[in-house]
C-alpha cells in the first residue's frame, strides 16, 4: 500500500475521554504500522501532549466559530497542502463545516473522512446537511446499527459508509492479564470476595449511582457483594457527583463494600481484579470498556441502548438490562452470583467474541483499505 502522504487527524476537543482516546490510539497504531501522521487541534489539550509524547506531529487549529470560519478553514487547507495530507480524518460533527471548507480551499487536495463516535440525532436530510456531507469521501460508523440510520436520516451516498469497529490491544487483556490476587493486591482490595465493578469517568449518564443502588438490593437478599469503581470526577463538574456518590454510599451502609479508585492507566489491573463488570451507562455509542472486559473473559451486565446492543448478545456474551432499572440490574447482578457456571460460559464466549471482531490489527487493516480506496474514486 502506498504511504507517499500523511494522514491527518482533525480533533480540537480539549476533553481527555473516551472519543479522544480513541483517535489518540488510531492515530499511535497507523503510526507504528508506517504511516505519517499528523494531528490538527489545541495543541494544549492532553491529547496534544500525548500525542507529542508519543512522537506526533501537533498542529494547532483552533477554531471558536460554529459556522463558516474561513480563516481557519483556509489556514487548515494550507498545513494540509504543506504537510502533504491527503487523507483527513475528522471526529466531531462540529468540525464538519470547517473541514469541508478547508477541503474547498484546498482545491480538493485531500479526501475527507469523518469518524463516528457518537449518535447522529434526529433527521438530517435538510440542504445544509446534505451539502455537508456530499463533500465527505466517507464515513465510518462503529457498528452495523449506526451505518443504517445514516441511510435512513441522512441523504448521504450509502457507498461511502464503511462499518469498522474500533479495536483494542487484545494482548492487554489476554496474554499480559495479571493474576487476580496481584491485580487485588495493587488497588488494595479484599480477597475472597465477589467482585462486580465499573470503569469511567465518574458522571450520571454513566450510572455508577444505579449499581451502587443495585449492590444494595444484592446485599438485601443474602450476598455480600462487593464493587470496584474506577475513575475519575467529569472536568468542570460542579455538581460534585464524586461526592454524591460516596455519600450514597456511607447512606446505603456499603461503606465497607463500594472500592472507588480513581482512572490508572494500566487498566488491565483493574478488570482482572473483577469477577464481573458492569456497564451502567444510559446510553452508550460503543462502549470500549464493555470491548475490554469481554476480553478478559468478564462475563458483562450491559444498559440494553446504544451500540452494547450490537456488542454483547443477551444470555450468551452477556446479559442485557433496561439503563437505569436498580431492580432488574439487581437480578442480573444476583444471576451471575448464584450461576458461577453461567457466569464463566458468558465470559468465555465474550472473550471469543472480542478476540474474532475487536483486533486493533483488524481495525487498522479495515482503515487502510477504505483510505486507498476512496482514492480511486
Amino acid at each position: 500500500m502506498s504511504k507517499d502522504y500523511r494522514i491527518g487527524f482533525l480533533c480540537a476537543s480539549t476533553s481527555w475521554g473516551g472519543l479522544e482516546m480513541n483517535v489518540l490510539r488510531l492515530a499511535v497504531w497507523l503510526r507504528d504500522r508506517g504511516w505519517e501522521v499528523v494531528l490538527y487541534g489545541n495543541p494544549e489539550s492532553i491529547m496534544a501532549e500525548k500525542a507529542r509524547a508519543g512522537g506526533i506531529t501537533v498542529r494547532r487549529i483552533v477554531s471558536d466559530f460554529k459556522y463558516g470560519d474561513l480563516v481557519n478553514a483556509r489556514r487548515l487547507a494550507r498545513r494540509c497542502r504543506k504537510d502533504n495530507v491527503r487523507r483527513l480524518i475528522i471526529n466531531y460533527g462540529k468540525d464538519l463545516l470547517l473541514s469541508v471548507l478547508a477541503k474547498k480551499a484546498s482545491g480538493g487536495f485531500f479526501k475527507l473522512i469523518l469518524l463516528q463516535h457518537m449518535h447522529v440525532g434526529g433527521r438530517k436530510t435538510d440542504f445544509f446537511h446534505t451539502w455537508e456531507y456530499k463533500h465527505l469521501d466517507a464515513w465510518v460508523a462503529p457498528l452495523p446499527m449506526f451505518a443504517e440510520r445514516l441511510t435512513q436520516t441522512t441523504r448521504l451516498d450509502p457507498r461511502k459508509i464503511s462499518v469498522i469497529p474500533f479495536g483494542i490491544e487484545l494482548e492487554r487483556f489476554t496474554d499480559n492479564r495479571p493474576a487476580q490476587a496481584a491485580a487485588r493486591q495493587r488497588l488494595d482490595l479484599p480477597d475472597h470476595v465477589l467482585l462486580a465493578g465499573v470503569i469511567g469517568r465518574l458522571d450520571p449518564k454513566k450510572g455508577q449511582d444505579v449499581l451502587i443502588r443495585a449492590c444494595a438490593g444484592v446485599h438485601a437478599a443474602g450476598h455480600p457483594l462487593h464493587l470496584l469503581v474506577v475513575g475519575d470526577k467529569t472536568a468542570n463538574d460542579e455538581t460534585d457527583y464524586s461526592r454524591h456518590l460516596r455519600e450514597l454510599v456511607a447512606r446505603l451502609d456499603l461503606t465497607g463494600c463500594v472500592h472507588m479508585r480513581p482512572y490508572l492507566p494500566q487498566v488491565e489491573y483493574a478488570y482482572a481484579a473483577l469477577d464481573m463488570f458492569v456497564m451502567a451507562s444510559h446510553s452508550e455509542t460503543y462502549g470500549m470498556v464493555t470491548i475490554e472486559a469481554m476480553a478478559c473473559s468478564l462475563p458483562v451486565i450491559g444498559t440494553a441502548e446504544g451500540g452494547t446492543v450490537q456488542i454483547i448478545e443477551d444470555n450468551v456474551s452477556g446479559l442485557l438490562v433496561p439503563p437505569r432499572d436498580v431492580e432488574r440490574l439487581t437480578e442480573a447482578l444476583l444471576k451471575l452470583a448464584r450461576d458461577r457456571a453461567l457466569a464463566a460460559r458468558l465470559g468465555k464466549q465474550a472473550a471469543i467474541d472480542a478476540i474474532r471482531k475487536y483486533s486493533h490489527r483488524q481495525q487498522c487493516s479495515a482503515m487502510e483499505q477504505m483510505l486507498e480506496q476512496i482514492g480511486e474514486r
